[in-house]
């Protein structure tokens, strides 16, 4: 256990088959709207979203800033029609692509609004006419990520079990997030830390930053089954289009 890495962690403790039952059936609809089957996924993670597209017939070019997560995703979700690299979401390349992939609540983790900019500016140079970006985040204006709170998620391994203790600390317009990593097995333990500034975007900053690089807010939802946006949903849903 002591070769454990964080990606390791987020795979096992992740409920990766529950978001695709959430996310899929969206994606698959925007995919078949696109103007191409040629797909980026910015800060692609595990590569669950890209592996998913792929498996749809999509060409998906996933980047991610931590080359610990893309290499643990080379391994774990190879594809013949996948490619991995390192890369920054305000700093695409490749395409153009039909449609544009920020999920994970990764948008939060850019501290200004001049990262934003940049974000959709570079989604706008490498989007095609007509293509689209879908974006998805938390909604920091609900009671419920207003107050500090502390969550632990565990999963039972061979011989062992992980956990990750998160604590959310929100001050203003960010939260302060700080993760613990433990595992357990018999004569072993592993243990690992992080944290993040996870910055309050509202679905009006988001809009109206998009809107400024050339591109079209075509929707914003709650959530992946494509309900209307409020105040009381948990997550921001936005599509929007390069004209």
């Amino acid at each position: 256990m002591t070769a454990f890495k964080t990606a390791e962690f987020y795979e096992i403790l992740g409920n990766t088959g529950g978001r695709l039952d959430r996310e899929g059936p969206f994606l698959v609809e925007t995919l078949a709207e696109a103007p191409s089957s040629v797909v980026a996924d910015v800060a692609c993670g595990l590569g669950l979203h890209a592996l998913f597209l792929a498996g749809h017939g999509a060409e998906v070019h996933a980047f991610d800033l931590s080359r610990e997560m893309i290499d643990h995703a080379r391994i774990r979700r190879s594809h013949p029609n996948l490619t991995y690299a390192v890369g920054d979401m305000c700093a695409l390349s490749g395409g153009p692509y039909g449609l544009v992939l920020c999920l994970g609540n990764s948008l939060c983790l850019l501290d200004s609004t001049q990262k934003v900019n940049s974000f959709f500016q570079s989604v706008y140079d490498h989007l095609l006419p007509g293509g689209v970006c879908v974006t998805q985040t938390l909604n920091y204006e609900t009671p419920a990520v207003k107050r500090p709170r502390i969550r632990v998620e565990r999963a039972e391994i061979e011989d062992g079990e992980l956990a990750a203790i998160k604590r959310f600390l929100p001050k203003e317009n960010h939260t302060r997030l700080s993760i613990d990593y433990l595992g357990v097995a018999p004569g072993d333990m592993f243990q690992a830390s992080e944290s993040f500034t996870l910055h309050h975007w509202t679905a009006r900053k988001l809009s109206e930053t998009a809107e400024n690089t050339g591109l079209q807010v075509k929707g914003c939802y709650g959530g992946f089954d494509r309900k209307p946006f409020r105040e009381d949903t948990p997550d921001m849903v936005l599509t929007i289009q390069k004209p």
